[in-house]
């Protein structure tokens, strides 16, 4: 299981938040928000565009 989830818009930074994904990073003027993965939760990337890595950027 991948460590961070990187989603690439305010909507997909808001489905995340609202499912109660930690968010660790947030470069607004890129766009890019970086959460903490969960592992009870099964993670689906239909509905957004979002990249699991296990690399942090900061």
């Amino acid at each position: 299981m991948k460590k961070f989830i990187y989603a690439f818009s305010e909507s997909d930074r808001d489905i995340l938040l609202s499912q109660g994904y930690t968010l660790l990073k947030a470069d607004n003027t890129k766009k890019m928000y970086v959460f903490k993965n969960k592992e009870e939760l099964c993670f689906s990337m239909n509905d957004g565009t979002f990249a699991l890595s296990d690399i942090l950027t900061f």
